[in-house]
């Protein structure tokens, strides 16, 4: 029997089917294990990122490679994810105090058992769109009627949840089962693609291809993504707290430093991490796309990694519509953006 192609989205959250994952291994270079001047008194705290080192957590490496989290008192050890790690289970497990997920993988882990609040979003904008050839451009929902979208078997729930709600029939769209890869895209065997925003669109652009990128996000579909994703009990415990909201704090001042210069965090991220395989070409493209769903005028006027109400409302709503059972109001969790935001946007 064949196995089942996991998407790289898929992967983010994942509590239950990589629980028994193991322990993140903890690179040896400057970024990921801090400055070995690090103060003897400072708190030690492992911030489980979501996938594999690249400019994606520009901000990161900046908040660690400034010395921002060595402000507040914190040596943070920077883990990064991939397909064989569980980022909500090591968290829930307690060896991480924090980590990079997304809402719907949240809520399915709570589902299954765990206790996670999300404290706070990255993107702005989830960054799953329907890749097409500019030559032949999927540029609104309708246009993917009587088209072939590939995409990876996991990821179909949200396909559907896209068409339903732009009042389009899966039956007016062929499925093209495929894993993570534009080839298919560029051998026609499919009119477009279901990946991210600043991932396989920039590995197109790269290599030369001129691809179009149709957000999700823009027609209705915007699960919250690359959440701040905490245990509860973490946040009811004074000391853990701390250790979050400092942590959060030098996040976000790292990421306020790479919307002032991504190509400083590209050029960071490639130096970083040599054994990665990273393109710095790639990199410097990513580092400035990711800039559109990252910032937008809600994180200008409160700070960044803001999430409001509405927001909220809608991804219950995608979550009834996913059949998601583990998503409540309860979910989040606004106390530490408050805290960090009081005297304004700047953390």
């Amino acid at each position: 029997m064949a196995q089942p192609v996991l998407s790289r989205r898929t992967m983010i959250g994942g509590f239950s089917a990589l629980a028994l994952a193991g322990l993140v291994g903890c690179s040896r270079d400057p970024v990921a294990s801090g400055s070995p001047t690090t103060s003897a008194s400072a708190s030690d705290v492992t911030y489980q990122l979501s996938w594999t080192h690249s400019v994606q957590f520009g901000g990161t490496y900046l908040a660690q490679d400034r010395g921002l989290f060595r402000e507040q008192g914190l040596n943070v050890r920077l883990a990064p994810g991939g397909p064989n790690v569980a980022g909500d289970a090591n968290t829930v497990s307690g060896s991480a105090l924090m980590n990079i997920s997304v809402a719907d993988g949240v809520a399915r882990s709570n589902a299954e058992g765990a206790d996670l609040v999300i404290i706070g979003a990255q993107y702005q904008k989830s960054p799953v769109t329907i890749l097409s050839l500019a030559e032949a451009p999927l540029t609104e929902p309708r246009d993917l009627i009587g088209r072939k979208i590939g995409v990876a078997g996991t990821d179909t729930p949200g396909l559907s949840a896209f068409l339903a709600i732009n009042n389009l029939g899966e039956d007016q769209v062929t499925f093209v089962p495929s894993q993570y890869d534009p080839a298919v895209l560029t051998a026609g065997q499919v009119d477009g693609l279901y990946c991210f925003y600043n991932d396989l669109p920039v590995a197109l652009s790269v290599q030369g291809i001129e691809g179009h990128s149709m957000l999700l996000a823009d027609f209705g579909y915007n699960p919250m993504s690359q959440t701040y994703t905490v245990r509860r009990d973490s946040l009811t415990d004074p000391a853990k707290r701390d250790l979050i909201v400092r942590l959060f704090r030098g996040d976000a001042q790292g990421w306020q430093l790479y919307r002032d210069d991504p190509q400083a965090a590209a050029q960071l991220t490639v130096e970083a991490y040599p054994d990665a395989g990273l393109d710095l070409a790639a990199q410097r493209k990513q580092a400035d796309v990711q800039l559109d769903i990252m910032y937008s005028p809600t994180t200008d006027q409160y700070g960044f990694g803001w999430f409001t109400d509405e927001q909220i409302d809608e991804n219950l709503k995608l979550f009834e519509l996913l059949g998601i059972s583990g998503g409540t109001r309860e979910l989040w969790d606004h106390s530490v953006l408050d805290e960090v935001y009081a005297n304004g946007p700047t953390a």
